[in-house]
């Protein structure tokens, strides 16, 4: 954009009267009840999650931590949005006064950071989920989950500094000049005489960002169905495993339309009513992937009852009592007691044990096992249906 633009635009901003037309536009309160709804949505699945884990398993995995995280950051890029609507995100700038947009453009500018960095660790918990999930498959390669993983921060992270370092270190620049058009001659000196390649880079580097972004959800949907097409189970089981384990593509379905809507970063004119699209899809998308990532492993809330009886009915019984937490660095320990036969024969029996075998009497031998647990692949596999959770984890607790 050119300077007579620029100059051009902060002119209008400082002589413009109130615009009745702009007055009725308001696009702040669906604003809010977007994503605080969605985000609810979400708080629901992810406690379900959780308690899941803490009911099957008595512990729980980082990335479990890393959603939890993400959720956070959700409801602090919420609590942001909800400020800024307060001071008139939503409606036209024309509209508002110097102050309001400066607010409104302050506040929405840093809720951009969680914006990005929500969605970010809700993809990497969905990395580690699938990493635990390709241990049980010796045919599937870790690398390249890690590589996409790797790849999540360093791009999330580099989309931050790129926003934030268009003015160099007066990141306060980019509000108050809309805000002040006697600053505009400050921001120019600063900012705007590279403004062509500021806007253009911002827009291009949100297009690449989103895009790597919806390459990581394609292959986070496509590395679940490879898992499954492995597995011996039944089409039907396999079509049932593939609707909750490829839920990435909404993810991915999110991403895209954000990508699109990120051309509104390279419009100056009309920041706080254009960006609302913007705002509200990167909502979708972050509260998307969390829930993608956690509908999977609440899979046992919702198995049949009489299912899981007659599936309880073939295994052995286990008890098991686990120490320690997803902070441990080996691990938890955990104590096995199988028994075999209907009865137990207590050690403070008087009968010597020797007489009791001579008269024919059953004895029962309880063994304990104790062993780190390096099971956590079969873990997650069991809790989503990849495998049959009794015969290949028999340390998750039935209920």
């Amino acid at each position: 954009m050119s300077e007579a633009v620029t100059v051009a635009a902060s002119a209008a901003l400082a002589t413009a009267t109130q615009n009745p037309t702009y007055s009725n536009t308001n696009g702040g309160p669906i604003l809010v009840k977007v994503v605080w709804i969605l985000l609810t949505i979400s708080a629901i699945v992810i406690f379900a999650r959780l308690y899941t884990k803490l009911r099957k398993t008595h512990r729980l995995y980082w990335d479990d931590v890393l959603i939890t995280l993400a959720w956070v950051f959700g409801c602090v890029h919420a609590s942001q949005i909800t400020w800024a609507v307060h001071y008139g995100l939503g409606r036209h700038m024309l509209s508002l006064t110097a102050e309001q947009r400066e607010q409104v453009l302050r506040i929405g500018a840093w809720s951009l950071l969680c914006g990005f960095l929500s969605p970010m660790a809700g993809r990497v918990g969905f990395g580690v989920t699938i990493l635990c999930l390709a241990g049980t498959d010796s045919r599937v390669k870790k690398w390249p989950i890690w590589l996409f993983i790797a790849g999540q921060f360093i791009v999330n992270i580099s989309a931050v500094i790129v926003f934030y370092s268009q003015c160099g270190s007066d990141v306060g620049l980019v509000w108050s000049a809309m805000a002040h058009p006697e600053n505009a001659a400050k921001y120019h000196a600063k900012c705007l005489n590279r403004m062509s390649l500021s806007a253009k880079l911002q827009t291009d580097y949100g297009y690449f960002q989103g895009s790597f972004n919806t390459l990581t959800d394609v292959f986070l949907t496509a590395l679940p169905a490879i898992l499954i097409g492995h597995t011996k189970l039944s089409k039907k089981t396999k079509i049932g495993l593939a609707c909750l384990l490829c839920l990435s593509v909404l993810a991915m379905i999110a991403s895209i339309v954000k990508t699109y809507e990120a051309r509104a970063l390279s419009e100056i004119i009309d920041y706080t009513h254009d960006l609302c699209a913007y705002v509200i899809w990167i909502s979708i998308e972050l509260n998307v992937v969390m829930i993608g990532s956690s509908i999977p492993l609440v899979r046992p809330l919702f198995v049949r009852s009489g299912r899981r009886r007659a599936a309880q009915q073939k295994l052995q019984k286990w008890d098991r009592s686990t120490l320690g937490s997803f902070m441990s660095r080996k691990g938890p320990r955990a104590n096995l007691s199988r028994v075999d036969s209907a009865e137990r024969i207590m050690s403070q029996c008087p009968i010597p044990m020797e007489n009791l075998e001579e008269s024919g009497i059953q004895v029962t031998r309880e063994v304990m096992i104790t062993y780190e647990n390096t099971d956590r692949p079969f873990v997650h596999a069991a809790l989503v249906g990849l495998v049959d959770g009794g015969i290949a984890n028999p340390n998750l607790i039935p209920r």
